[in-house]
């Protein structure tokens, strides 16, 4: 992935009226720290046609310059949390987390279906189970996203996260049995439990004598 930088203004004031009216100005109110800084800030809407760039990835470190902040070096970032309205589901905060290049960090990874399975063609259904995975590395070793070709995927079979393919640099931290993408014969699933649900429909016969008059 390309790296970005995004230009964010320091901000003095906090609190609810105060982000009412950042966003009332195009901007979109937010923090970054870490364990050694906590610094309130605005993005303003040309950083956050950047950040939609990258689909405000949260494995891609972005070069942040905070102006008014004392320091003038860029700070590497990653998009931590994003917060949405709950009605309208446009973005109303994010958080941004300093981030060191030279130690690992712990970040999910998008995986992404590749190809299209022959037997989904034939009465499948292709179903994706796991839509990310966790994983350990240097910041700018860990990838956008991680790929899975599913041409070759069978019918009742599973492509699990120990198939996965990664940098050897890169470490997968989910648990490697878990199912990511399987194709279900749904036609014959469908079949069987039709089959089931009559052989159970079915009410024995009862025999009820007549009273002797």
């Amino acid at each position: 992935m390309e790296r970005i930088k995004i230009k964010v203004n320091k901000r003095d004031q906090v609190g609810k009226q105060a982000a009412g009216r950042i966003r009332k100005e195009g901007s979109i109110p937010a923090v970054v720290y870490s364990s050694e800084l906590n610094i309130p800030i605005t993005v303003p809407l040309e950083s956050i046609k950047m950040l939609h760039s990258i689909r405000f990835s949260e494995s891609a470190i972005v070069d942040m310059e905070v102006i008014g902040e004392k320091k003038s070096d860029d700070i590497p970032v990653l998009v931590k949390k994003i917060q949405f309205h709950p009605l309208t589901e446009k973005i109303i905060h994010l958080d941004f987390l300093k981030v060191s290049l030279k130690n690992k960090i712990r970040v999910n990874v998008h995986i992404v279906i590749k190809g299209e399975a022959k037997e989904a063609k034939d009465g499948g259904v292709l179903e994706q189970l796991l839509r990310e995975v966790q994983v350990e590395g240097l910041p700018l070793d860990i990838p956008e996203k991680i790929e899975v070709d599913i041409t070759n995927l069978e019918k009742g079979h599973s492509f699990h996260v120990e198939d996965l393919t990664v940098p050897e640099n890169l470490k997968i931290l989910t648990d490697s049995k878990t199912a990511v993408v399987t194709v279900v014969a749904l036609k014959e699933e469908v079949l069987e439990e039709n089959i089931g649900i009559g052989e159970e429909s079915k009410e024995p016969e009862v025999l009820k004598e007549k009273k002797e008059t």
